[in-house]
Order: C-alpha cells, then structure tokens, then sequence
C-alpha cells in the first residue's frame, strides 16, 4: 500500500538545512494535518519513516524533528530513535504532571534535545521550560508575546526557533530577536513524501504483541509467528541495519535478527506498530506468496547438498521476495536497506550460485515456467515428483494458517 508523509525544512539564519520537522499525512493530495489522535499521528509518521520511506532518505544528515504527546513520552517511545538524529518536540500543556517531567528529564541525560512547541513563556512552566534546549516561537501570535518569550530565552541561554515564518520582514525580525533557526511558508512548504509499504497482517501483529506482553517472552513463538509475516521481517531488518543500532552484522534468519535488536527495543517498535491503522488491502495475499516462496525454498534447499544446514536461510530469502516483485526502486538499492548475507543477497539478485539457482527455481514452479524450472532442477539432480510433493505440502502448511 502507499504511505504518506511530510516534510518540512529547519533552516540557520544561513539558509543551510540543519533539521526537517516529520509531519502526519494521510493522503497524497491534501498537505495538511487532518485531525486524528496525536498518538496515531505520531506512530504513523515514525512507522512511515522507518518502514515505507528510509529516514535515512526522508532526512540524510538532518535531525528529525517529531512531535510527541505525554502519554508517548511516559512509554519511552522517543528512545526508539537514536539522539543523534531525533529532537523531542514537546507541547506545554502535555507535561502537566510529574512522571512525564522525570521522563523528559531521562530523555535529556540519554542525549536527546527537547524542543518546546507552541511556547509561550509563564511563570506557571518554570519546570518545563527548564528542560528545553530549543524554544519554537510561534511568529502568528502577538509581537507581545513573541518578545516576552525571546528575552526570556536570550536570559536563559535556551536556542530560539521562529516558527511560522512568512514574509522577508519576519526573516528579518528573527535574526534580530536572535533566532538560531527558522521555519515556515517563507523558505518552504512542508513536502509530501510517499512511498510503498507492505503492512503486517493484523492477526500475526496481534498475537506478537500479547506474546511480548508477557513478564518472560519465548523467543522461538516469536520467531515462529514472525517467520509468517514478511511485512514484520522486513521491519526488524530495517531496523537493524540503520546507522543507530551500529550493527555490522550480517543477518541470516530470523531468530538472528530478533536476537541482535533484543525484547526491549522489539517490544516497544511491535507497540508503535500496533497504533498504526491498518488496512487489509492486498496484504493478505502479499504474504501468502512470500510465505509460499520462504517455505518452498526451505524444502528445495534441504534436497541440495550444497545447501545443507542452512534451511533457514533460505526460508529468510524466500520470505523477502515480494522486494523483488513489488517494488518501482531499484532492487540493489532496496536490498541495501537490510543487513543480509551475502548469499541471501545475491539469491534475491539472482547473481548465481545454490541461492540464486533454489531462488529462479523455486520461483519458475510457482509461476509455471516448467523449462526453467527443470534446466535448474537437472542441475541438482532432483526428482520432479518429490519437489511437486514437497511444493503440496507447503500449500498445505499455509492453507491452515489464520490469516486474516
């Protein structure tokens, strides 16, 4: 399915990029905020970022800029994110207790910066305003107030953003009130950014999140329900290969993968990703296919003596191959977003060798291109009807699975 989001610039008083505020979407037509629940927006644009777009693309360099609501904040949900690239965009009137200014707090000892949105400074928010490193002003509400919260932030040494800048005098203004950083129409829009995204199924996604629920999870039942759902695959490999958990790790299965991102970082990613709307659309029947493809390339690999051992492997290839069939970017390009062996990738590219040959043939049977298919299966000497038993049996596998 299609994901959406937006983006818009945070300038210096240089005219240099130095973050982009991530902003919900819902659409591709209409730019502008369409009013559901803060902690919904909020999940969508980080699943959206992470999962359909690469924030690596969504902000090269930059910072992300994310609003959070109180209740998000309480759950850690920020500490997701790596503080070398996230700011902590908080609103005043969502820290009205205790737990969520000692949870600011942790936020600010682990690194992160926390931006102050909508601010206007009161007496009232002494705490709060304590916590922040950057105040965003808001240039569309009175010059009273916007001077009153500028002095008061030039006193106490806080970073100023002006926010809502739309005319050259404003620009001007915001230099002279010694704004670090600017935004609004002036210098851009915020653009909307879309991308592919292939959406856990609602009953594997329902039953991961009751199984990390419990005090003591089973590493093998979350691997086994995982292993049905590309969509969640994908995910955690995307996860796993971005920059900010530093792995140089090559993944070639599943229960790796789970074992490197580790309980505490999957619970709370499964967490955001149940808060995202999910919609059947074609999902269903997405991973039924790959599913097919991950189990078929098990059983085909088990008859090739090349390949013994590495069953599970091969099941992690099959269950990628939708990247290959659904996708308009560049498959090289996509596979970079996961951290794979090289025999895995070179399998879904089908560069040659046992990975690529289980791939086509695997593939070809499935697709009913019986000469292709048989030009691999006599290369590995294998009986045509054991592999139609075996492609029977995997059928039989799915058939019997909930998944809708």
């Amino acid at each position: 399915m299609n994901v959406y989001m937006a983006r818009q610039p945070i300038l210096d008083h240089n005219g240099n990029v130095y973050a982009y505020e991530l902003l919900y979407r819902s659409n591709g037509s209409e730019n502008a905020y369409n009013g559901v629940s803060g902690d919904e927006s909020t999940a969508d644009v980080i699943n959206n970022a992470f999962f359909g777009l690469d924030i690596k693309n969504v902000i090269g360099k930059a910072k992300a800029f994310i609003n959070f609501t109180g209740d998000l904040i309480k759950r850690g949900v920020p500490k997701m994110i790596s503080p070398e690239i996230l700011v902590v965009e908080v609103l005043e009137n969502q820290l009205a207790d205790e737990e969520i200014l000692d949870a600011v707090q942790d936020l600010k000892e682990r690194g992160y910066m926390i931006a102050l949105d909508d601010f206007e400074y009161s007496g009232a928010y002494n705490d709060l305003f304590a916590l922040g490193d950057l105040v965003k002003i808001d240039f569309r509400t009175t010059q009273r107030s916007i001077e009153e919260t500028a002095y008061v932030c030039r006193y106490s040494n806080k970073l100023m953003l002006a926010e809502k800048v739309e005319t050259q005098s404003e620009f001007e203004y915001a230099k002279k009130l010694g704004c670090t950083y600017m935004q609004g129409y002036y210098f851009a829009r915020p653009s909307i950014m879309s991308g592919r995204s292939v959406q856990p199924l609602p009953v594997n996604l329902m039953e991961v999140m009751q199984l990390i629920a419990q005090p003591e999870p089973e590493i093998r039942d979350i691997v086994e329900v995982m292993s049905r759902d590309t969509a969640m695959c994908q995910r955690i490999l995307r996860l796993i290969n971005s920059v900010y958990f530093g792995m140089s790790n090559k993944v070639s299965s599943i229960n790796q993968a789970i074992l490197i991102l580790g309980l505490d970082y999957l619970r709370e990613w499964v967490y955001l990703m149940g808060m995202q709307k999910i919609t059947q659309n074609d999902s269903v029947e997405v991973m039924r296919l790959a599913l097919l493809m991950a189990k078929f390339c098990r059983k085909l690999s088990e008859l090739i003596p090349e390949a013994e051992g590495q069953g599970e492997s091969f099941y992690l290839m099959g269950l990628l191959s939708m990247i290959v069939f659904s996708g308009d970017r560049a498959l090289a390009q996509a596979l970079d977003e996961f951290p794979l062996t090289n025999d895995i990738k070179k399998g879904l590219l089908r560069r040659g060798g046992v990975y690529s040959d289980v791939f086509e043939m695997a593939w070809a049977y499935l697709d009913g291109k019986w000469d292709e298919y048989e030009n691999l299966a006599n290369k590995y000497h294998l009986d045509s009807d054991e592999v139609s038993d075996l492609f029977v049996e995997c059928t039989k596998e799915i058939d019997k699975l909930n998944m809708i």
